[in-house]
């Protein structure tokens, strides 16, 4: 059943209506702390302006203070239009989606044309490195001794064996377009889905899966994450298909666990970060879950033997003690850690603990304040949208192209506050101030900050884990409940 026609079907509890000159001023208070930070955004855009220097001067200075301009400007006008039935503002987030565009590759390709495509992601050759090495030439040898990939890999990459390597990766450029897609859809079902029985309408209409869809599709196909996993024809959109599939089964209550179980078993056997979502599986189904969630997983990482399961966990290990788990362009507490030690006088050599620490006690709370309320959809789909950055700050080796992932928090950030009951004041306008500005920093490519805070994705996903925190403390336990 989609979340369009769930919201038809039953309404939330009304909130009882405030005084039309109350909403009012609220939505100006919001709107004018909107319209502040976009002033001083302008300003400092003039400022820099103003003193030239040239392309390669001006435009790093503006990196920064153009998506602020934009993101306080967007949580202004949304504010101030939408009001108290804020599905328009979903919309909004196109409009950031678009500017993004704009700013993250036309500027770019402005002064370099087609030679943009080299500063948006770092170039490897051949095309399609890790489809060579993590899948294409393993399945040949049928062996995981150098790919660190967990062996289900070996199944998935054994038909592109049938063809060479060119087509083989011209091929898994087309299915990595359309599982992106898939994807996409799946997140803004999800997302609908938890917010479908709230008494939100605009004009009689429930928020759209479509619409949602079409903004999150935006953002994810444009974005420097999505680039960054085709050029390199990485696997991270198989493992996140799988990943929300199993999370959408779970959601809707099936009252098996084995189908959610095998979904996130596959995505797992390819990549192991999706294994965290094991938590809203035994949120759901309790004790039930433990022997399907044992059983297939066992089944897909032995799927080629003992042997190789060894042989990919000695790669990984090789791999995440190597160089390459310092290099700043990556999302881990691991890469940032370094960035902080070699470009700061004062991180100490212990600057690692702290950096897991802080998104591990935002994950912490937020489970803990959506299992203290009871199951719920809502609460299913907040918390697998929280997994999210854990999936790429834990690991030491995590690469930009799992920036994709972030489709589905992005799409549960909207929906919820677009949804959101309370009038669009100073805290509602901060916090789609917030997630606009994330929207449009994610999808930046690393290689056009140098590498400090600025450039860190760490400090976005971790910034993405506030939010969603922040979503959840405001709901009260009517807001967030739901009967499965």
């Amino acid at each position: 059943m989609s979340g369009d026609s769930q919201g038809t079907r039953a309404a939330g509890p009304i909130a009882r209506p405030r005084k039309p000159q109350v909403d009012s001023a609220l939505r100006r208070s919001g709107a004018g702390i909107g319209l502040l930070v976009a002033a001083l955004g302008a300003v400092e855009v003039a400022v820099v302006l103003a003193r030239g220097g040239g392309y390669f001067v001006i435009v790093p200075r503006l990196a920064f203070m153009v998506p602020v301009a934009v993101a306080g400007l967007v949580a202004a006008l949304a504010a101030l239009e939408v009001g108290g039935e804020r599905t328009n503002a979903v919309v909004w987030l196109g409009v950031v989606a678009l500017a993004g565009v704009g700013w993250n590759i036309c500027v770019y390709s402005v002064k370099f044309g087609r030679g943009v495509w080299d500063l948006l992601v770092p170039r490897a050759h051949p095309a399609g490195v890790d489809f060579r090495d993590g899948l294409y030439d393993p399945a040949r040898a049928f062996t995981t001794i150098h790919s660190g990939w967990p062996p289900l890999s070996l199944y998935l990459g054994k038909p592109f064996t049938l063809l060479s390597l060119g087509a083989g990766y011209r091929v898994q450029f087309v299915v990595l377009v359309a599982l992106a897609l898939a994807a996409t859809l799946l997140s803004a079902h999800l997302a609908v889905r938890a917010v479908g029985k709230r008494a939100v309408y605009e004009k009689g209409r429930p928020l759209s899966t479509t619409l949602v869809a079409a903004v999150c599709g935006l953002w994810l196909l444009t974005s420097y994450g999505f680039f960054y996993e085709v050029d390199r024809g990485n696997v991270d959109l198989y493992a996140l298909v799988f990943a929300l599939l199993a999370l959408w089964l779970t959601v809707r209550g099936t009252r098996s666990p084995w189908p959610a179980a095998a979904a996130l078993a596959l995505g797992t056997g390819l990549k192991l970060y999706p294994a965290i979502l094991i938590i809203v599986l035994l949120w759901r189904y309790r004790l039930k879950a433990l022997v399907p969630v044992a059983v297939t997983t066992a089944a897909v990482l032995l799927v080629a033997g003992p042997g190789q399961l060894v042989h990919s966990f000695s790669a990984l290990q090789a791999l995440s003690t190597s160089r390459t788990a310092e290099w700043w362009g990556q999302d881990s507490a691991t890469a940032m850690a370094h960035v902080l030690r070699e470009h700061t006088s004062w991180a100490p050599s212990w600057i690692f603990w702290p950096l897991l620490a802080l998104p591990g006690a935002l994950w912490l709370a937020t489970l803990g304040a959506l299992v203290r309320r009871g199951w719920s959809e809502r609460g299913a789909v907040l918390m697998g949208a929280a997994c999210v950055p854990m999936m790429a700050i834990v690991p030491s080796v995590s690469n930009d192209y799992k920036l994709v992932l972030c489709v589905l928090p992005i799409a549960v950030l909207a929906t919820t506050l677009a949804t959101a009951r309370r009038e669009p004041g100073a805290t509602w306008v901060v916090l789609f101030g917030a997630l606009a500005l994330a929207m449009m920093l994610l999808a930046r490519s690393t290689l056009l900050v140098a590498a400090s805070l600025q450039g860190s994705k760490y400090t976005l996903l971790v910034l993405v884990q506030v939010l969603l925190l922040a979503v959840v403390g405001r709901e009260g336990p009517s807001d967030a409940s739901a009967t499965p």
